[in-house]
């Protein structure tokens, strides 16, 4: 016989991450200029932690980029951790809260070139096969960026786990 472990709510809902999307990126420079460019994410439970993300996209006029990310709750502090590791070799975590069972908000401080940094990111189910995630980046108080991705499930590409 085995034993029910209770999984808390935060941690459950990360799991509207799990599987396989297309990626539409705009990225906006503080100039008006827009970029856009695309790629792909694939995210995979890790049992009994949280999601595993990795994703790949390509920008017009930038190098391409991969990030993996570990998105967990703490359940000491109450939190939603999104730690990543960049392919340009930076390690954040991020830290937030759902503000409501479809938005989560999160946050990182730290420096970047001798500067202070923050990075804000919220991100949006808008459905199961669809989610929008928003990222500004500021520095000295001022927006360097902000960049606006789109995540569309891919044909036949859930890859939840069945319920037991």
């Amino acid at each position: 016989m085995t034993e029910s472990v209770h999984v808390p709510k935060e941690l459950e809902l990360l799991k509207q991450l799990i599987g396989e999307w297309n990626v539409g990126i705009a990225l906006k420079m503080t100039d008006g200029k827009v970029v856009s460019g695309c790629g792909d994410m694939t995210a995979v439970e890790i049992p009994p932690v949280g999601v595993n993300s990795e994703i790949e996209t390509h920008v017009e006029g930038y190098e391409d980029y991969y990030e993996n990310d570990l998105w967990s709750f703490d359940q000491l502090t109450g939190k939603i951790h999104l730690f990543g590791v960049t392919s340009e070799g930076d390690a954040h975590d991020h830290v937030g809260n759902w503000k409501d069972e479809k938005t989560l908000e999160l946050k990182w401080r730290g420096s970047f070139e001798d500067q202070e940094l923050e990075e804000h990111i919220t991100a949006r189910w808008v459905s199961k096969d669809q989610f929008e995630l928003k990222e500004v980046s500021y520095s000295l108080g001022q927006q360097r960026f902000a960049i606006d991705y789109v995540f569309k499930r891919k044909e036949g590409g859930a890859l939840a786990l069945p319920k037991p």
